[in-house]
């Protein structure tokens, strides 16, 4: 057989280049509509696992009522939704709190805990008290709790819980804290002054249900002597109608004033944000992300 001339097989090498090119061009519009889906899908997944992660520096307080209005659900259900590092709880049941634990990490989300001074109450059923929660991951050291030198009785187990974390690397020392009820200004003066004696590091954070307004000084001024600053910029000693309140439920015509019982004080320590969110029709979440830079205090948010 005669071998094919210099020109046909010229012709032929040219041939098989534009079938090979064709065969890639047409690979290339393939392959990306084939993994289109599965792209989207990883993405999809990637973005969920992030959105459950805990954000860094933000911290929360918030008075559950457990005994009335909280719930093991409400619980879980607002911390899944402002996904703090840090979460300080006051007025809220043992039980409740065990359950939203597993609530939370049926959903991803792992909290460590720390049970802070609790007393007897039927109505939860069990214990009730002051607890933190915790991002796993957080660094958490020389957690302690003490009960105040005088409370309301068995029933009420008053005092305050502190711990050692880190805010942008810096180790802070953070209290947790529900001074006696309203009525009882005199076990809250006592109570305010163990408090600020105790809370003396360079920087630190009382965060509660102090149950009672910042311009009431009788009460206060040991906290503003030392130098703390509440997350809303309008409360402080001087009376400002700007101070947002954080009991839904008070002011004109119910009470003469609006109450403003729950705090994120700090010193050394300054906040990007405040917000504050009302589950129930007792106490609002105050959510803060801290920082130890020098910023300016932010308006707050009440949702």
């Amino acid at each position: 057989m005669s071998r094919p001339s210099s020109t046909a097989r010229t012709a032929w090498r040219a041939t098989k280049v534009g079938l090979i090119g064709s065969i890639a061009v047409v690979a290339g519009l393939v392959t990306p509509a084939y993994a289109g889906p599965a792209n989207a899908e990883s993405a999809t997944a990637a973005a969920a696992e992030e959105s459950l992660k805990p954000i860094p520096n933000r911290f929360m307080t918030w008075n559950t009522n457990g005994q009335k209005l909280g719930t093991p659900k409400s619980i879980a259900a607002q911390i899944e939704h402002f996904r703090p590092q840090v979460v300080a709880l006051q007025e809220s049941c043992r039980n409740d709190i065990d359950e939203a634990l597993l609530l939370l990490r049926a959903a991803g989300l792992e909290y460590g805990l720390r049970i802070g001074l609790t007393a007897f109450n039927a109505l939860c059923p069990g214990r009730a008290g002051t607890a933190v929660l915790y991002a796993k991951g957080t660094q958490v050291k020389r957690h302690y709790r003490k009960g105040y030198r005088e409370d309301e009785g068995w029933l009420e187990g008053r005092g305050m819980q502190s711990f050692h974390t880190k805010i942008d690397g810096q180790w802070v020392r953070v209290f947790n804290t529900h001074l006696s009820e309203p009525k009882r200004e005199d076990l809250r003066k006592q109570q305010v002054e163990e408090l600020a004696a105790a809370a003396i590091h360079r920087r630190v954070l009382i965060l509660g249900d102090l149950n009672t307004r910042p311009h009431a000084t009788k009460v206060m001024n040991p906290i503003w002597r030392a130098g703390f600053k509440d997350v809303d910029q309008f409360c402080g000693p001087v009376k400002d109608p700007r101070c947002t309140k954080t009991l839904p439920r008070t002011g004109p015509p119910n009470t003469p004033e609006e109450s403003k019982y729950d705090y994120i004080l700090g010193r050394g320590v300054n906040f990007r944000s405040c917000r504050l969110h009302t589950p129930t029709d007792d106490h609002r979440i105050v959510i803060s992300d801290l920082t130890v830079a020098d910023v300016p205090r932010p308006v707050c948010t009440v949702t």
